[in-house]
């Protein structure tokens, strides 16, 4: 599958219009604040962020995590190179660029994994929830986010039906039918 970069449904958000994500009043109806809340996870915890474009949620995720290790990967490098200049200072925060269908990581690696208005941009969901699972812990969590206003914007129940196959368990859900988070945490057994 090749990846298509455009503002169009399954393509992916180009890094030339990253700045536009980074809106102040994006916070009014996405904050970050909650988001990151919604993760629900220690301190001390390691945390992989797939598809962090620019870094609108990885200062909050980073400071959530002082004591842990904020991972932020994305597919562009342009768009980490944005991600670095807002996390300058977090000595926590480290940048990966990657194919979400295909993480560089061992298995069993992070306590949680944030997958943010990103999953709709992946040509092969499942492999990428396939990889979601391999990488978390046996206790941990995923929290994917989702608004109506992305074009590639997953109904909650077409999330459920696509992401508990692959090993998860919907633990909350947070929000409405347009804009929302939904915790799953890594099935026992």
């Amino acid at each position: 599958m090749s990846t298509e970069f455009g503002v169009g449904r399954g393509k992916v958000f180009p890094a030339s219009k990253a700045r536009s994500l980074l809106n102040p009043a994006r916070r009014l109806v996405q904050s970050p604040g909650r988001v990151v809340d919604a993760l629900g996870v220690a301190a001390d915890a390691r945390v992989l962020e797939i598809g962090c474009g620019p870094g609108y949620f990885s200062p909050t995720l980073a400071t959530a995590i002082a004591q842990g290790d904020a991972v932020m990967a994305d597919l562009q490098h342009e768009m980490l190179l944005l991600a670095r200049e807002r996390l300058q200072a977090h000595d926590n925060a480290r940048f990966v660029q990657l194919d979400a269908t295909r993480l560089p990581f061992g298995s069993a690696t992070f306590d949680a994994v944030l997958v943010v208005l990103m999953l709709g941009e992946v040509p092969d969901r499942e492999a990428c929830l396939a990889e979601c699972r391999r990488v978390l812990r046996p206790d941990g969590v995923a929290l994917f986010a989702e608004s109506r206003r992305d074009g590639d914007f997953i109904r909650r129940a077409e999330l459920q039906a696509l992401v508990e196959p692959y090993g998860f368990e919907l633990d909350r859900f947070r929000g409405w039918s347009w804009e929302y988070t939904a915790r799953f945490r890594a099935a026992q057994g």
